[in-house]
């Protein structure tokens, strides 16, 4: 996902707003390769309301979905949908306006940003809830839209797995929601992830993926992981890998007599530490061997020999 209010060079003043070009009166402003929009105007332009607190010196913008954002102009604090979170920046001020980053404005309100590579606009469109149907879970919306299950979850005020048929919910996630990216860990910091964990992910990425590329090893190391996120596995890596029928090596005894190399090992660590380069994906196989599986999945990459499915 683009970093919060990632810089969009386009025109001076010109946004593509559902779908039509939009002059603003008012030049966009690029801060250290951020993109930041007139908030008066550009809530106009959206059709969201605008209210300003002459007491306090806050601005609040919210739209007819329930959400509201409220901030100082100089400040990187700011409140939204009753949360206080922090922005990388504070919000700036030019020619006596208030200057938000666009995509954390427009993210906030439910919509979503894009390019316009033809003529380098920013395209804004409003997102519509999204609605609950059968065999739905946070997880699976979740990957769908490009954020976790935990940040959908706090982004719907949701405290509970659960979801009902025909629920709506809104599934563009703004960036100060979403947990920070864990970086892989060093090899001093193996103390953050579970020991037996990673010990048993590595032996399998081994025996599954021995001879592919790092980057095919990581997948099936993600393979395991996306399983434990989903409600259509176990929930432990565990359980996951030892699950019948599922990994022939965890059931003929070839994992256990298994080494894992060092390449095993920084790829089982970089999936348990946040590092996925297949999501969603819950199966892997080679199909030159299992041609006819194609027929039956989504495939979500190619690595190696392996096809990363979901």
């Amino acid at each position: 996902m683009a970093g919060t209010g990632a810089a969009l060079a386009s025109e001076d003043h010109a946004l593509s707003i559902e779908g039509v070009k939009t002059e603003l009166t008012q030049d966009l402003m690029n801060v250290g390769g951020w993109s930041y929009v007139p908030v008066r105007e550009f809530a106009d332009k959206m059709g969201w309301q605008l209210d300003y607190d002459a007491d306090t010196d806050e601005v609040t913008v919210s739209n007819g979905l329930g959400d509201s954002l409220t901030f100082k102009v100089g400040s990187k604090k700011i409140e939204y949908n009753g949360g206080a979170y922090e922005l990388p920046s504070a919000v700036k001020s030019q020619d006596g306006s208030a200057y938000f980053p666009l995509r954390t404005l427009a993210e906030a309100m439910n919509a979503r940003v894009g390019w316009q590579k033809e003529e380098e606009l920013a395209l804004i469109q409003t997102e519509q809830p999204y609605v609950v149907v059968a065999g739905d879970t946070y997880w699976t919306i979740a990957e769908a839209n490009d954020t976790t299950a935990d940040a959908l979850k706090l982004r719907n005020g949701a405290t509970g797995d659960g979801l009902t048929v025909g629920q709506e919910l809104k599934v563009v996630v703004p960036e100060f929601l979403e947990p920070k990216p864990v970086k892989a860990a060093a090899a001093d910091e193996t103390d953050e992830i579970n020991a037996a964990d990673l010990a048993l992910l590595a032996k399998l990425v081994q025996v599954e993926a021995g001879n592919e590329p790092y980057e095919g090893k990581l997948a099936v190391a993600n393979v395991v992981l996306n399983r434990v996120h989903s409600s259509s596995f176990p929930n432990t890596v565990k359980g996951v890998i030892y699950a019948p029928h599922q990994f022939p090596p965890a059931g003929n005894g070839l994992l256990a007599k298994a080494t894992a190399s060092k390449d095993s090992i920084k790829a089982a660590k970089a999936a348990l530490s946040g590092e996925n380069n297949v999501p969603g994906a819950v199966y892997f196989f080679n199909a030159k061997l299992e041609p006819n599986k194609l027929k039956m999945v989504t495939v979500v990459k190619k690595i190696g020999s392996h096809v990363f499915a979901k």
